[in-house]
């Protein structure tokens, strides 16, 4: 059985500088995009149990533990609000979410590799549309997808997510780190060998209410 309970000092701590550190950054300017995300000013790091959804909404069938790092304060509060924060931003934001499977268990999680499926991530920054009077468009970096399989990431060497707390419950928690890839949404038209790494630590807030946010 997993630790159920982290100190209630965890939610306090969930933003800690020191428990929380994202190495990396995303930097596009093309004639019709200018995206900067970098993880400077960490003010949320939240995690739950959540249902996944496809891109019109409806549930997959399928669930992941999350954890969400954002640069906004109160992100538990903010998505329990709009469902749809990551699909439709109604501010401006960037966000890494992490996807593992909802298997109940600890370790060392390998994006594509046999046993690990539903293990995920992107990174989330918002734009502003041009054509459209000023709205904000969310864009999503993702992980290679595998040829053979192009809704799972690609089995690569070197690209992990460990685990080695988890609860989802109040005052809960988790504590794990990340060495990621990532590439940019075709719509960017960037060339095919783009790609960014991310690298980090964290230690989350339970945030009891995720479920029901549209993910991914």
């Amino acid at each position: 059985m997993r630790r159920a309970g982290l100190a209630l000092l965890l939610v306090a701590a969930g933003c800690s500088s020191s428990d929380n550190l994202v190495v990396g950054y995303i930097d596009v300017r093309t004639s019709d995009t200018s995206l900067f995300v970098q993880f400077d000013n960490i003010r949320s790091v939240i995690n739950g149990t959540a249902r996944l959804f496809d891109a019109s909404g409806m549930p997959t069938g399928n669930s992941a533990e999350v954890v969400i790092i954002s640069d906004q304060p109160g992100l538990c509060d903010r998505l329990q609000q709009h469902r749809d924060y990551f699909r439709n931003p109604p501010e401006d934001y960037i966000a890494l979410i992490l996807f593992l499977p909802a298997t109940d268990h600890l370790g060392t999680f390998i994006p594509g590799r046999t046993g690990d499926k539903g293990t995920d991530s992107e990174v989330i920054g918002t734009t502003q549309a041009p054509d459209a009077g000023g709205s904000r468009e969310a864009v999503p970096f993702i992980l290679p997808r595998s040829s053979t399989a192009p809704d799972q990431p690609a089995p690569l060497s070197g690209p992990y997510m460990t685990l080695s707390d988890w609860s989802a419950t109040a005052g809960g928690g988790a504590v794990g780190t990340f060495n990621l890839l990532y590439v940019p949404p075709a719509s960017l038209n960037l060339s095919s060998n783009s790609a960014f790494a991310f690298s980090g630590r964290f230690r989350s807030a339970a945030c009891p209410t995720l479920d029901g946010t549209l993910l991914p």
